[in-house]
């Protein structure tokens, strides 16, 4: 299963996506080696220097405004699994 990184106050987030299966680790940028997608909100991502282009290695999915469940199903679309 896919390494996904999650950003810290998204417990609810993490929690759900060990559930099916994926492994979640702590976002911290600049450690993000073997991380095939990020989960953050749209207020930090900027801050965090972690935007969603062609220049990240890896997909970064904004749960602003998202229910934990079309977090999951974001993941699960962008075939990370």
């Amino acid at each position: 299963m896919m390494r996904i990184a999650v950003q810290d106050g998204l417990e609810n987030v993490k929690q759900a996506l060990r559930a099916e299966g994926y492994e979640v680790t702590r976002l911290v940028p600049g450690r993000l080696e073997g991380v095939g997608a990020a989960v953050v909100t749209g207020m930090s991502n900027n801050f965090m220097g972690i935007h969603d282009t062609d220049g990240n290695p890896f997909p970064v999915i904004d749960a602003t405004g998202k229910t934990i469940e079309e977090v999951v199903r974001q993941v699960k679309e962008r075939g990370l699994h």
